[in-house]
């Protein structure tokens, strides 16, 4: 049972400091509960996510952080890579644990994990479930357009999702309509469904300038 009146009543310290439109990002996640992030590698949608998803659970809003990607990435299902289930996801879990660090104590993080409070799990076992914790949802543009409609219309009465993928880099075949571009055509047509893209890079220039080579600017 949630308890969202035993709110933290100091404010949070985190390591990272956000930018002007990051600031945005996380204005429009606290005030709306699907809320679609596109933008670049290096653009800081996973950093930014974390920090949310810290938020909610540290303010006790949330009992616990899910995080969900595609079984599909670059090129290779989870069912044609080796070990349980659980140790194919691991990978998706560690990716997103970075980030939390990143804004973060390493200690205090890993103890959430230990305990529970921060879990990794396939699309596939979302169905049949409501979504009333807050759930990030990486690499969208990896999702079909049913898996995306699967997975949003879990969401409960009390629950958040965090959508985060890029156009460019789509692993899917035919991926040029995929779960991503379906969401942020659904945010044009239901005010509810914010969308906003992410434009500066904090990775190395060179990112940008590889990036600008392989998809044009």
């Amino acid at each position: 049972m949630k308890e969202p009146n035993r709110e933290r009543k100091n404010e949070i310290k985190y390591n990272i400091t956000l930018n002007d439109e990051q600031k945005e990002v996380k204005r429009l996640i606290l005030d709306h509960q699907i809320v679609v992030v596109t933008g670049r590698a290096g653009c800081g949608k996973s950093l930014v996510s974390a920090q949310c998803a810290l938020d909610f659970l540290f303010k006790k809003q949330v009992e616990q952080i899910l995080i969900t990607r595609a079984a599909v990435e670059v090129g290779h299902s989870l069912g044609f890579l080796p070990g349980s289930l659980n140790e194919k996801f691991d990978p998706y879990l560690e990716a997103f644990q970075e980030n939390l660090i990143k804004c973060y104590d390493k200690v205090k993080v890993e103890e959430l994990i230990s305990s529970k409070k921060v879990n990794a799990l396939p699309v596939q076992f979302i169905r049949g479930k409501t979504i009333d914790d807050v759930l990030v949802v990486e690499e969208a543009q990896n999702l079909t357009k049913a898996e995306m409609l699967a997975i949003i219309t879990r969401l409960g009465k009390t629950g958040k999702m965090i959508i985060n993928g890029d156009l460019e880099q789509t692993d899917i075949k035919g991926g040029e309509y995929n779960g991503l571009s379906y969401v942020i055509g659904l945010s044009k047509k239901i005010s509810e469904i914010q969308y906003i893209k992410l434009k500066h890079n904090h990775r190395s220039d060179l990112v940008g300038k590889i990036l600008d080579f392989e998809y044009g600017k």
